[in-house]
């Protein structure tokens, strides 16, 4: 993980370095390099300081820009100065810092200051020392706590070089440890230490997991199933309308009716039902996520695993199925979502409350005549009805918006005998071949309609007798009734039931009943 530069002080001394040492300035690029306070012998070549490149554990640097990485980690340490070669790296050593706290417990472990050695104390006091007194920065030993790599990468101008760092555990009493950056001097007889938190080296202890890597596995993939589960059902579950559950429990196969009686009480709680499905989903995605990140030991990587993850197998899939199959999948888990209802209830079920008050409680689709004609019409093509049971459905429900003009035949389209006319072979054949049962009679104008003929009158008539219609019509006197063109369908039906009304006239009403006649129904 590549963090920024560890201390302003290094990054200005290694520009100016670069600077000199660009225009062949030797001797300053020296006193620049005796002023930072580290040298090295062979080629000019001189250390400033460190930062971190990357570690294959957690790592990073403290506000005050000291490296800070993992026990057991190899970590990429960018080193700057200028010269530097492949062999660089034998000029670098650490040695072991001692804190404050350190010194304390020695001298608790020895009894106290009385019986601890002057030795030891006076080792801890000098490493101190090498700290705060830049004229006393020798390094009289080197710790083996820290391994660096035998090869320097180096950069094109010599001023940089990466080299591989090997850090070993801590001891179990120490849950950290400080080095610092030891480099050799300008003539080569010491070993000095470079620089403040540009040289400083913290180790810290591995937090360790309480969960092994195969459990988290485990976990995982279960908390990927639960993500789908409750992704699927939230679609599944509240795209089954109440209504229609009920609907399927009537008219629906057995299985149908299974599924729906199962269901059908916990989706009557709609916002409670919603509220834990979609608490469950959050929770579970954000322990996703979360278990992740102790996996991988990336946020970025746990952010972009997790994403891929939820959206494809938490997401995608399961919405895709509970869409198609969602009344089979939502009585499959009815348990676990009554159980899941019950472990979210003091969150989930007060706010489902607060919805019911804000929102009303949810009723289901309703459908009236026109969104059932249209139901009808846009789902012919997958259900069984033949067209004459699509009609008859269809006009049945449009009784009560539809009038008698919306139907009429036209006048002008009707087929109908003057009361004059003669019952002979050609008239009679004229009615045969005409194929209707009832037959307007007119006197006079084809408006002026005063009788209707049954064809079954005409039974027992003689066309050689030349009876004339008048005769049959007046003997039957069939009664013709008249409604004015607007009258509902519905009226009309319950007039025809009652059997008084055969063949109707219809006609407008303009300042008085004038028998104008607009067609027959």
């Amino acid at each position: 993980m590549a963090t920024e530069w560890s201390g302003q002080q290094g990054y200005v001394l290694t520009l100016m370095l670069f600077l000199w040492s660009a225009v062949g300035g030797r001797t300053e690029t020296g006193t620049v390099a005796a002023a930072g306070g580290g040298g090295g012998a062979g080629g000019g070549t001189h250390v400033l300081g460190m930062r971190l490149e990357k570690s294959d554990k957690p790592s990073g640097t403290t506000d005050g820009g000291v490296i800070q990485v993992t026990e057991e980690s190899t970590v990429q340490l960018r080193f700057y100065g200028v010269h530097f070669h492949s062999d660089t790296w034998t000029q670098i050593r650490f040695t072991e810092l001692a804190s404050d706290e350190e010194e304390e417990d020695e001298e608790a472990k020895e009894g106290g200051a009385s019986s601890f050695s002057s030795s030891s104390r006076d080792d801890m006091s000098r490493r101190r020392m090498m700290m705060l007194d830049p004229a006393n920065r020798t390094c009289a030993d080197f710790t083996k706590d820290i391994s660096v790599g035998t090869f320097m990468n180096v950069s094109g101008r010599g001023t940089t070089g990466v080299v591989s760092v090997n850090v070993k555990p801590l001891r179990k009493s120490e849950p950290r440890k400080e080095y610092a950056l030891c480099v050799r001097s300008v003539d080569g007889s010491r070993w000095v230490l470079v620089g403040d938190s540009d040289g400083r080296f913290l180790v810290v202890e591995e937090k360790k997991s309480l969960l092994p890597v195969w459990f988290k596995c485990v976990l995982l993939c279960f908390l990927l199933c639960l993500s789908g589960m409750f992704s699927g059902l939230n679609l599944g579950l509240m795209a089954l309308d109440p209504m229609e559950l009920r609907i399927v429990q009537s008219c629906g196969t057995e299985r149908e009716k299974k599924y729906a009686r199962k269901i059908e009480p916990i989706r009557s709680q709609g916002n409670y039902l919603l509220c834990s499905l979609l608490l469950g989903n959050v929770l579970v995605n954000t322990t996703l996520t979360i278990l992740l990140d102790g996996l991988i030991g990336s946020g970025l990587g746990a952010v972009a695993a997790s994403t891929v993850g939820i959206v494809i197998f938490g997401e995608i899939v399961p919405q895709a199925l509970c869409s198609r199959h969602g009344l089979a999948v939502g009585a499959n888990t009815i348990v676990l979502t009554k159980l899941f209802m019950l472990l979210t209830f003091p969150l989930s079920f007060p706010v489902s409350k607060l919805l019911d008050v804000l929102l009303g409680q949810e009723i289901g689709t309703v459908y009236n005549r026109e969104k059932l004609v249209e139901m009808l019409k846009v789902t012919e093509p997958y259900n069984d009805l033949v067209r004459e049971e699509m009609n008859m459905i269809q006009g049945a429900l449009e009784l009560r918006t539809k009038t008698v003009e919306d139907v009429m035949t036209p006048l002008a389209d009707c087929f109908v005998l003057a009361a004059d006319a003669v019952l002979d072979f050609d008239t009679m054949s004229e009615v045969m071949e005409s194929g209707y049962t009832r037959i307007p009679v007119h006197d006079g104008e084809r408006s002026n309609i005063v009788d209707v003929l049954y064809v079954k009158d005409l039974a027992f008539v003689d066309p050689d007798d030349c009876t004339t219609l008048k005769t049959i019509t007046k003997f039957y006197n069939h009664p013709v009734h008249f409604v004015f063109h607007d009258t509902k369908l519905d009226a009309m039906l319950e007039e025809f039931k009652k059997g008084v009304c055969v063949c109707v006239g219809v006609g407008v009403w303009v300042g008085g009943w004038h028998g104008r006649l607009l067609g027959g129904v």
